[in-house]
């Protein structure tokens, strides 16, 4: 019995982006449309330079496409816009990130139509990446340590985002941290761990950080 050869062209090279941004967004279909502007634009060249050789390499083999994942943890507003832009090209994945229980977090959305919305875009990940086991509610009876678990589980969330991407996009509009676990937070600690950041906002976009390539 014969081995049987292995396809190298059929396997894409695949990008994973991060996204971190505000929640609450005046035309969330613009931001989704910017951002695929700004992933089409940017984002491979985002890349360390051992990451664009090897996307060279896989492109002169073959017709292997250059794929995308995206890593969000698909809060209301810029992580859903973002996540959308990114599963609209052919063969994205998502990797969510929830920074709690499924109940506790659901308790976080608004409306119904907020949480089948969130249904929808879970439904498309394989294994989802649960970040707490344990409910809120058992830890702490008092409203105001609630909050504080909450916020720290944002925060949590933010960071492995950061951590788990190849580049981040962050739909921010570039104020100062308001609270623990915010985009400002999280924005700043990538640049800290020099993580490329591709900033968002209002119609454009620009380099924050190239991460390990440079810093401009």
């Amino acid at each position: 019995m014969g081995i049987e050869k292995f396809d190298i062209e059929s396997i894409p090279y695949r990008i994973r982006i991060g996204v971190t941004g505000h929640r609450k967004l005046d035309d969330p279909a613009a931001v989704e449309a910017l951002v695929k502007n700004a992933i089409e634009a940017e984002v491979e060249g985002l890349l360390a330079g051992e990451s664009r050789r090897n996307m060279e390499r896989v492109r002169s083999a073959g017709p292997a496409a250059i794929s995308f994942s995206v890593v969000s943890s698909l809060a209301e507003g810029a992580d859903r816009a973002a996540a959308r832009a990114v599963l609209s090209y052919p063969d994205a994945r998502l990797e969510a990130v929830l920074p709690m229980t499924l109940e506790d977090y659901l308790e976080d959305f608004a409306t119904e139509a907020s949480r089948e919305e969130f249904a929808e875009l879970l439904s498309r990940c394989d294994e989802p990446v649960l970040l707490r086991t344990r409910s809120i509610r058992d830890e702490r009876s008092d409203a105001g340590g609630q909050a504080e678990l909450r916020k720290d589980a944002y925060a949590h969330a933010g960071r492995y985002v950061a951590n788990h991407c190849d580049a981040l996009i962050a739909v921010w509009d570039g104020e100062l941290a308001r609270d623990r676990g915010g985009t400002a937070e999280i924005v700043h600690y990538a640049l800290q761990q020099n993580r490329p950041v591709l900033r968002v906002w209002e119609g454009s976009f620009e380099v924050l950080s190239r991460g390990k390539n440079a810093a401009i």
